[in-house]
């Protein structure tokens, strides 16, 4: 009888892990040697199937498949404050992988030590913090810069410059460039157009006016938007809720969901004009409350590209407030203009992604670092992440072409660092 022995590597080496593969190995031939490939009650079958649970064994008729689990190390340094509700150390399994995943906590710098990967997601962080890290850096250990927000408003934890090039191997962000992709969401067009089958007659079913959310950044950070939405209440109505307005909303989710999808509009900006930053505000106004976003942030070519064609209104698009509001306000009293803003929901659909699939201290996003690893194990990482470059902290800009969104920004005309900006992490506002 012939027989095949097939073993199947899912390991990040190191040397431990290469030992058992060696020794997994070196028992599995023994196994085929002397044709116990069916006796599976034997010494050696269940040596291997007992090594520290990490084998999977599965035996056919001419073939034996030992599958070896990955077990990942993970850590995050520093607690970001919304990670509040989550309990450390968390132990989690992802499936495609065979991969068994440990996400712990530390503030220290020794806590690092021996981990396959370490997050970054909160600082502050002086330079004598940077340099404790970099000597408890493991050799091959993996240094993820992840967050969500934009880079105007987080330079707590980017390196100093003697740190520049050798800290982050990975970004975890919503930039389409990140090494792990963690988008707030997306639309998708369908193979073919589908007609209206929910004979949805939007403006009728929406019978108030617009409204604003906002209980963060009310001071504003790199522009003044509370003030944006104000001096646009005096030409339009807007019901604003949270810290920021004037009006509350009840904290149970459906509640809350039955008031807003009740508006035609919804101001959707964002507390910084960075590339690519289209939060959830964009896309809970299309989904959630399947309203028009009026919208400022990215770039109109980047709303362009992400989002559903014909589905907001970009305030950068017109030439004064006055203009912006008497249009919204077009749209809002014609029928037929306004339901042509939800055409798209008849050649494609839009998607969310859950705070589940973009961090890595929960399940969905730690596997995707797993899925990251896995295809780097036949290879050196090498890769090293420029928090500074052209895709994040120098992605940043004025909000607004238009000269009277510009002043609405905190810092003037334009966003510069100083001559030695590479020495040190602070914004310089001109």
């Amino acid at each position: 009888m012939k027989t095949t022995l097939l073993f199947i590597d899912k390991l990040h080496f190191n040397k431990k892990r290469t030992i058992l593969v060696i020794l997994l190995c070196t028992t599995a031939l023994t196994v085929w040697k002397y044709d116990l490939i069916n006796d599976t009650t034997h010494p050696l079958v269940l040596f291997v199937r007992r090594q520290a649970n990490n084998v999977q064994y599965y035996a056919g008729k001419s073939s034996i498949y030992f599958n070896v689990k990955v077990e990942y190390d993970f850590v995050a340094f520093k607690k970001k404050p919304g990670w509040h509700f989550v309990v450390f150390p968390c132990h989690y399994i992802c499936r495609q992988y065979s991969a068994d995943v440990t996400v712990r906590f530390t503030t220290n710098a020794s806590g690092i030590i021996g981990a396959d990967a370490v997050f970054f997601t909160t600082g502050p962080m002086e330079l004598e913090e940077w340099e404790a890290l970099h000597r408890y850096r493991s050799p091959g250990q993996v240094w993820i810069f992840t967050t969500q927000e934009p880079a105007a408003i987080i330079p707590d934890f980017l390196p100093p410059k003697v740190y520049r090039y050798n800290t982050y191997n990975w970004s975890f962000t919503f930039h389409s460039t990140s090494d792990i992709h963690g988008a707030y969401g997306w639309y998708t067009p369908h193979d073919k157009p589908r007609s209206n089958t929910r004979g949805m007659n939007w403006y009728q079913i929406k019978p108030k006016f617009a409204c604003w959310i906002s209980s963060r950044h009310c001071e504003g950070l790199v522009w003044d938007r509370t003030k944006f939405v104000k001096d646009l209440n005096k030409f339009i109505p807007i019901d604003m809720y949270g810290v920021c307005g004037n009006a509350t909303i009840s904290r149970n989710r459906d509640i809350a969901k039955g008031v807003l999808k009740k508006y035609k509009f919804h101001v959707s900006l964002e507390n910084s004009c960075c590339s690519e930053y289209l939060s959830e505000k964009v896309w809970n106004a299309l989904q959630t409350w399947e309203s028009v976003p009026i919208v400022l942030g990215g770039t109109k070519e980047e709303y362009d590209k992400y989002m559903p064609p014909h589905s907001y209104i970009h305030a950068d698009d017109y030439k004064s407030m006055e203009e912006l509001a008497n249009y919204i306000l077009v749209v809002g009293r014609n029928e037929s203009l306004y339901n042509s803003y939800f055409d798209w929901r008849n050649i494609g659909t839009v998607q969310q992604q859950s705070l589940n699939d973009r961090f890595p201290v929960f399940q969905q996003g730690a596997c995707k670092v797993v899925e990251k690893f896995e295809q780097h194990k036949r290879s050196p990482i090498r890769k090293s992440f420029d928090p500074y470059g052209p895709h994040w902290f120098g992605s940043c800009y004025r909000c607004g072409e238009h000269s009277w969104i510009q002043d609405y920004n905190f810092w003037g005309k334009r966003l510069l660092y100083s001559k030695s900006w590479e020495d040190n992490r602070t914004l310089y506002w001109m």
